[in-house]
């Protein structure tokens, strides 16, 4: 093959070369093929399903299926700038650019034009331009060592053995030797996908969520360790149930995340992490939190199951139902609260259920209302897959504000409850804590009103101050009347 390369090309000057470049992976971080069967089943599941039902036909036939589907337009697609910068070298260097990918032609025609490509080669609903195939076809258009190819798999072996150069997009170090083999002078670039981001992906700072589990326990007053310890492992298997589900939830949402201004940061919307091996590690989090969960208990195996679940059907189709999504959202919470329960021994209050409840419809209102707020005022054109408007701010508004007080009513109820008595030696004193909620409470919605809050109002208080200082009063109020 070197002797191939040293004749017959060898008096090709570089700017005669064309540099032809694959998509999938090397200047796109995504798998089209992927991207698209995900994004189609997050808008029509049943069409995702009739179009993967065709897949024994074959694999070009199957993107063939997809592409017609959904229509990934260019703009959409995250690149990567490293092979960005190689294209417009190789640009105003005189060359060539030619796309060559596996990916169906509807989805790379558009996208050759819109980086200024001369041309492409892709799959056509028949044939599956990958590995030889595409070899066979680079080398029946520009011939034997007569263009420089930029790939990034080992499936790219078989067109670097038939290139002049060989340029490898983020290759690990087994695939670099392999390359070197076939030719000493290549070059290599950085990929997209770190292994940070393959964690972050994971959203391990919404762990802090699950810490729900041991209010139960602390509300019962329990004063040995083992609930708190029984509630631990609830914690930590939660916790893998809720990655799994934020993979899957991340995963579907990378067309609206794209388009968000915070958002559009997550590992998947950027294009940092490579959807097949996270979802594997996803579905084995998810597959091995609920399976821990039943050696604890059957009830916790059950609420595993139940949390996943409504995280999965949330994904799919309950998120873009108006006024459902908060309520499942907060549902999530009972949830937690309800594992914590069963995982301590200790039966859950049903004044507690039903305080959080109302409490987690307001904060899952805020979020919402946020949303709404950015698009009001223009930061957001709408919010991306979901079914609320910019004229529900206001409807949005009041039912915070209607749920928020419905969860200090509750609390209100509860101070003067025989349980109450019960339980604390001045239990007058806990009626401080139902101001301090509605303070808390009514910030929050203002804040989110003006836009002045993150995206997750739960996050937000963890690291806001004044939530910080709210929380220890009440901890105070709780610690007077025992």
């Amino acid at each position: 093959m070197k002797s191939l390369r040293a004749t017959g090309k060898a008096g090709l000057k570089n700017e005669d070369v064309p540099l032809v470049v694959d998509v999938d992976g090397t200047l796109v971080g995504t798998d089209l093929l992927v991207e698209g069967s995900l994004r189609l089943l997050a808008s029509s599941p049943w069409r995702f399903l009739r179009s993967a039902a065709k897949g024994h036909r074959g694999r070009a036939a199957l993107k063939r299926e997809v592409m017609e589907a959904v229509a990934l337009s260019p703009q959409s697609l995250v690149l990567n700038p490293a092979v960005v910068e190689v294209v417009e070298s190789a640009k105003r260097a005189g060359r060539q650019i030619w796309l060559a990918s596996g990916a169906d032609e509807l989805a790379v025609e558009p996208l050759a034009r819109h980086i200024g490509a001369d041309g492409f080669l892709a799959s056509d609903g028949k044939r599956n331009l990958v590995g030889n195939a595409k070899a066979e076809a680079l080398v029946e258009r520009f011939g034997e060592g007569g263009f420089d190819y930029v790939g990034n798999s080992r499936q790219d072996l078989a067109v670097w053995l038939h290139a002049r150069r060989a340029v490898a997009v983020g290759a690990s170090t087994g695939l670099r030797r392999r390359i070197l083999s076939l030719d000493p002078e290549a070059r290599f670039c950085a990929g997209m996908e770190s292994r940070r981001d393959y964690v972050r992906a994971l959203r391990p700072h919404q762990w802090v969520k699950n810490a729900l589990v041991f209010v139960p326990a602390a509300a019962s007053h329990a004063v040995s360790v083992d609930p708190y310890l029984a509630a631990a492992v609830a914690f930590v298997l939660l916790s893998l149930i809720a990655s799994s589900g934020y993979v899957v939830n991340d995963m579907l949402d990378i067309a609206y995340d794209r388009g968000h201004p915070s958002k559009r940061r997550r590992p998947f919307a950027a294009g940092k992490v490579r959807f097949l091996p996270m979802l594997a590690i996803g579905i084995s989090l998810g597959v091995a939190g609920v399976g821990a969960s039943f050696l604890v208990s059957t009830a916790l195996g059950t609420c595993a199951v139940l949390y996943l679940g409504l995280a999965v059907c949330y994904s799919l189709w309950l998120k873009r139902a108006v006024v459902v999504d908060v309520i499942v959202l907060a549902s999530l919470y009972v949830v937690r609260l309800v594992a914590g329960g069963v995982a301590a021994g200790v039966v859950v209050s049903p004044w507690l259920l039903a305080f959080s409840m109302f409490l987690f419809v307001s904060l899952a209102i805020v979020k919402r209302r946020k949303e709404l707020a950015d698009v009001a005022e223009g930061r957001q054109q709408s919010i991306l897959g979901r079914a609320y408007v910019a004229d529900d701010v206001n409807v949005m508004t009041t039912f915070g504000a209607a749920s928020a007080m419905g969860a200090v009513i509750v609390l209100a109820l509860y101070v003067q409850s025989p349980e109450v008595a019960i339980r604390y030696g001045q239990p007058d004193l806990l009626w401080l804590a139902c101001p301090l909620f509605l303070f808390w409470l009514g910030r929050l919605l203002l804040l989110a009103s003006r836009g002045d809050m993150d995206d997750d109002p739960v996050l937000f208080a963890i690291r806001d101050r004044t939530s910080w200082v709210t929380g220890l009063l009440l901890l105070a109020v709780v610690a007077m009347a025992l």
